[in-house]
C-alpha cells in the first residue's frame, strides 16, 4: 500500500487565493479602498460590524498598557476601540486611504496611542518596521496573501513569549460573497470564485506546529440604507458595476431582496465565522 501523501493547504490556500482573484471585474483591498473616498464609505458602514467588534474586544480581554499589533486595520474598525480600552497600537494596513480616515479620527478624538504603517503584511520587516514583543497580534479578515504560511509564522514570531495571536477569517461563504455568487455570472459573463476559507488556515499552522484553538461564531448582518438607490450605491464598486446594464441587473436583484425597515431598507445576512487564536 501506498502512504498516503499529505495534502499541503499552503498551495491549496494559494490556488483557491489565485482562482478568487482571477474573477473578471473582481476588485479588492487597495483597488477598492485605496482611495480616501472608498475608505470614507468603508468608515461610514463600520457601525455594521459592531456586535462582531464587540465580541472581539471581550476574546482579545485587553489590559491598559499592552501592545497590541492590528493587521489590516482598515480606518480603525478594532484599532479604536482598542486604544479606547487603554491598548497601544500598532495599525498595519496596505491602503492609505484607510490609515487616513483611522488617523483623522485619532485627531478628532484626541487619541495619541495608535502608530501607523502603511504597507501589505508580507513586505513588513520585523526588526526594520515593528517593535516587538507585542502582547496581542490580531488579524481580523484581513489575511488576502498568497504564500500565508510564512505570513503566519512572522506574526508567531513578533507575539510575546506571554501573549497571543488571533485570526479571526471566514468559515463559509460571508453574505457579500454569497451575493456574489449569485450575481456574478449575470454582470461579468463569468462565475465568482470564493476566498479560501478557515479550514486552510487552521490546518497550515497544525502542519507549521500551532495547535489553534478555534471557536465558530454566527455573522449576522442587517445592512440599512434609506434608499433603494444607496444599497445600489453601496454595492456597485463592490461588485465592478460600470454599465448602465450591470447597474440594472443589480438594482433588480436588491428590489427583490430589500426589506423595508424603520422607514429605508434592509438587506439581512447570515453567515459563520472562526474566531482562531493560540497561546505563545
Amino acid at each position: 500500500m501506498k502512504d498516503d501523501i499529505a495534502l499541503d493547504w499552503n498551495e491549496v490556500w494559494k490556488r483557491q487565493l489565485a482562482l478568487n482573484r482571477s474573477t473578471p471585474g473582481f476588485r479588492e483591498g487597495t483597488r477598492l479602498w485605496g482611495d480616501r473616498a472608498g475608505a470614507r464609505r468603508y468608515a461610514a458602514r463600520s457601525t455594521d460590524h459592531s456586535r462582531r467588534v464587540a465580541w472581539i474586544l471581550q476574546n482579545l480581554n485587553i489590559s491598559p498598557g499592552d501592545r497590541v499589533l492590528d493587521i489590516g486595520s482598515g480606518p480603525g474598525t478594532l484599532a479604536l476601540p482598542l486604544a479606547r480600552a487603554g491598548a497601544r497600537v500598532t495599525a498595519i494596513d496596505p491602503a492609505e486611504g484607510m490609515l487616513a480616515e483611522l488617523r483623522e479620527a485619532t485627531l478628532r478624538e484626541g487619541i495619541d496611542t495608535i502608530t501607523t504603517i502603511h504597507s501589505p503584511w508580507e513586505e513588513i520587516d520585523p526588526a526594520r518596521d515593528l517593535a516587538p514583543p507585542y502582547d496581542r497580534v490580531v488579524a481580523s479578515f484581513s489575511l488576502t496573501i498568497p504564500d500565508i504560511r510564512p505570513a503566519l509564522a512572522i506574526m508567531d514570531a513578533v507575539a510575546a513569549k506571554s501573549g497571543s495571536v488571533h485570526i479571526y477569517w471566514f468559515a463559509d461563504e460571508p453574505p457579500w460573497e454569497q451575493r456574489y455568487i449569485t450575481l456574478w455570472e449575470d454582470l461579468h459573463g463569468a462565475p465568482y470564485h470564493p476566498r479560501p476559507k478557515a479550514d486552510c488556515l487552521f490546518n497550515i499552522l497544525y502542519s507549521m506546529g500551532i495547535y489553534a484553538n478555534v471557536q465558530m461564531h454566527p455573522i449576522e448582518e442587517n445592512v440599512l440604507f434609506l434608499t433603494a438607490e444607496e444599497a445600489v450605491d453601496h454595492f456597485a464598486p463592490r461588485m465592478g458595476v460600470e454599465t448602465a446594464e450591470q447597474r440594472e441587473i443589480l438594482r433588480e436583484y436588491l428590489r427583490e431582496h430589500l426589506i423595508p425597515q424603520d422607514g429605508g431598507f434592509a438587506l439581512p445576512g447570515r453567515s459563520t465565522y472562526a474566531a482562531i487564536w493560540w497561546q505563545k
